[in-house]
């Protein structure tokens, strides 16, 4: 009789030991949560560009810069008019635009100053490509969470991006764990 007893009273445990680890937070789970919230809040890259008076020097860096400036006029996203290309003294090679936006590139505008001349432009937006890991902390109720992401919606203006959107971005989230469910974002 005692061991016909131990058989349904071990099942019983057994079931309700699976049953609790449905809680657990799996990679898949991670990252619908994670995917929900990027689409009510999108991870967006944006740049800065000169747009008025924009002066580029004869560094490096500064032609550089004015060949994406160059490459996007070509496009006809921005329309740029010689003002000055200083040929003399401490200034020798410095070359003054006026730097307009053209309507085309109006879409891909975060935000145009009024009277300022730094215009800030989208470049791209991050979606989750995995997964990578998950380490619970049941202690806190709460997960670390080892994201990689992919870009999506690479703009022209990209170019100014200091990230390259041809990179993977891997970064470590916390999500915590409610009576709802696992949270990353307030919302969701």
């Amino acid at each position: 009789m005692k061991v016909k007893m131990r058989i349904p009273i071990l099942s019983i445990l057994l079931l309700s030991m699976f049953a609790c680890g449905s809680d657990n937070l799996s990679n898949s789970k991670a990252e619908k949560v994670i995917s929900k919230c990027l689409e009510l809040k999108p991870e967006l890259r944006k740049a800065n560009l000169r747009i008025g008076k924009a002066t580029f020097s004869n560094k490096e860096y500064d032609q550089e810069l004015l060949s994406k400036y160059i490459a996007l006029t070509d496009q006809g996203y921005l329309e740029m008019e010689l003002l000055k290309d200083i040929t003399t003294g401490w200034r020798k090679g410095t070359q003054e635009y006026e730097v307009k936006l053209s309507e085309k590139a109006l879409e891909y505008m975060h935000q145009i100053p009024e009277n300022g001349n730094l215009a800030v432009a989208k470049t791209f937006a991050y979606e989750v490509d995995k997964v990578l890991e998950v380490q619970e902390i049941p202690s806190m109720n709460s997960a670390t969470v080892k994201v990689q992401y992919k870009a999506v919606d690479i703009t022209p203006f990209s170019i100014f991006s200091k990230k390259d959107p041809k990179e993977f971005l891997i970064d470590d989230l916390k999500m915590r764990k409610t009576s709802n469910g696992w949270k990353y974002c307030e919302d969701f």
